[in-house]
């Protein structure tokens, strides 16, 4: 199965449904397999609006649901509330659980009752909190290794986390918060089958996802990186490869030669 790609949009888009149409046609133009945005409600969520001018209305949700389909990519969108899973199931194939919410047994719940497939993030969490979300989520789940700091040091990446969470016997994937291209196309070496990374039009723009994001050119170098460590991985199984059987052929004539 070919490595899923998701193109995190979140709130790069700062509000703007024009700019996150931008968005959505570079998460296609640069190769990526699904954009993600989020759907919040700043004082539902905080109790207070500090995030407010980040938001994006149920309408303005579903004008971005139909750009998408007519781009020709996958919609994505985040919950951070049981209104939000309901009015964004039938507009997705998946759902996705941010790190904040795996001990949000009210969210849980409501994303198991939708009965769609369920990508969950592990940032910020130990193996009983993935075991408390699994615990209240249905079987068909998708984990991800992350840590949530944005954007995320190399030495807290970790990326040995991902073997560690095949103890599971789920899908792992891997979802990325440094300023690297470099460490998702690494988890895509030590066999992550989704691959989640943040893009922005301007790293430098104001907001709390941008330092963490890449901006189209380098998105595309690492959806091509990881097409290519994809291609390079193979089936595992070790037998001579048919690149390398006339020369295998020629030292094994030399090597019976030589013995006689």
């Amino acid at each position: 199965m070919s490595i899923f790609i998701i193109s995190e949009i979140g709130c790069n888009h700062q509000g703007n449904v024009d700019t996150a149409k931008q968005l959505i046609d570079a998460a296609k133009s640069v190769g990526a397999n699904a954009c993600k945005f989020q759907l919040f409600n700043s004082r539902r969520l905080w109790n207070d609006d500090r995030i407010a001018h980040l938001e994006l209305s149920e309408a303005q949700i579903l004008i971005l649901s139909d750009h998408a389909k007519n781009a020709g990519i996958e919609f994505l969108c985040t919950p951070f509330g049981v209104p939000e899973v309901e009015f964004l199931a039938p507009l997705v194939k998946r759902m996705k659980v941010a790190s904040g919410c795996i001990a949000r047994y009210d969210l849980l719940a409501a994303v198991r009752k939708t009965k769609l497939p369920v990508i969950l993030s592990t940032g910020m969490s130990d193996l009983d909190d993935i075991r408390f979300a699994l615990k209240h989520l249905g079987p068909d789940v998708t984990l991800l290794h992350c840590t949530s700091s944005y954007p995320c040091p190399l030495n807290a990446v970790n990326l040995r986390a991902i073997d560690r969470l095949r103890m599971f016997h789920l899908p792992v994937g891997y979802s990325d918060h440094t300023a690297s291209i470099v460490v998702p196309i690494g988890a895509a070496a030590r066999g992550a089958v989704v691959i989640e990374k943040h893009l922005t039009l301007d790293r430098n723009a104001p907001g709390p996802d941008h330092k963490a994001s890449i901006a189209p050119p380098h998105f595309k170098i690492m959806v091509d990186g990881i097409r290519l460590i994809e291609f390079a991985l193979g089936d595992g199984v070790k037998r001579p490869q048919a690149c390398e059987l006339p020369l295998r052929k020629v030292w094994r004539e030399f090597s019976s030669h030589r013995a006689s």
